[in-house]
């Protein structure tokens, strides 16, 4: 893949240096976007950087701070600043951190999935990725907590931007972190979630996949997940059964240490 430098900034175009430093912030942002670096890979130089650009070294680290900040970047003193994505603070990342006893120790977690299959089905994911999308790819899972009991899942993404995954095998994608693949493959981190929960009646399509009885209620657990420029790429609907098993929830981000959340 040849490799396209990033356009000179200057300041007859900006009009300030406070715009200047948004504008490179968004040529190393749509460089990411289109591929030049992927998740995990380490940005050049900031010296390198400001020559491309046509700014000062003090701009470009103004730039790289809204980055990490954004959550698009992370910096690793003494190494440099690496795209962030599949890997980035993965301890605190994952959604289904049921606990063990004495609540030391997450309790192993499998995905399988049941089915998958492109759909123009609309529902409450349609508002959630605009009017522009009008087909997804629908995936249905079975999540064991350790053995112990099963979730079941559903996941729409957008079509046109994931195609691909309709046409992989459902053993192909058993056990696979959705999000590791959608960064890695698709250069579509999940930086960025919204979350709700409501303790419902779980439908009979529900019960019937978890072997429940009809009328068994269960906490029904909304996750939207957002990449680059809070771009939609997931919405992900969870029920989960009643258990005695605690369930971890990862606490918000704040404004000096944004936490990123995944689409598990």
């Amino acid at each position: 893949m040849s490799v396209t430098k990033l356009r000179s900034v200057s300041s007859s175009e900006t009009g300030s240096a406070k715009a200047k430093h948004r504008q490179i912030s968004e040529e190393i942002l749509s460089a990411i976007e289109a591929g030049r670096w992927l998740p995990g890979e380490r940005l050049p130089a900031e010296d390198q950087i400001a020559t491309e650009t046509g700014a000062s070294l003090g701009t470009v680290r103004r730039s790289l701070r809204s980055l990490v900040q954004m959550g698009v970047v992370e910096r690793r003193h003494g190494s440099g600043t690496f795209v962030s994505g599949a890997r980035a603070q993965e301890e605190h990342l994952r959604h289904f951190r049921f606990m063990a006893e004495g609540g030391e120790r997450l309790l192993p977690i499998f995905f399988k999935v049941t089915s998958i299959e492109p759909t123009r089905e609309t529902g409450p994911w349609c508002p959630f990725f605009g009017t522009d999308v009008d087909s997804y790819i629908h995936i249905q899972r079975l999540v064991s907590v350790n053995d112990e009991f099963e979730a079941f899942s559903e996941v729409y993404l957008p079509e046109d931007r994931f195609a691909d995954l309709s046409r992989m095998s459902e053993a192909t994608l058993n056990g696979v972190s959705f999000r590791d693949m959608l960064a890695e493959r698709f250069n579509a981190p999940t930086l960025n979630t919204r979350q709700t929960m409501v303790c419902q009646t779980l439908p009979p399509r529900v019960t019937r996949h978890l072997d429940m009885p009809p009328g068994q209620f269960g906490m029904v657990w909304t996750i939207c997940g957002m990449s680059y420029r809070d771009t939609p790429i997931t919405w992900q609907r969870v029920f989960v059964p009643p258990s005695d098993r605690v369930l971890e929830i990862v606490p918000a981000a704040t404004h000096d240490q944004p936490v990123m959340r995944e689409i598990t």
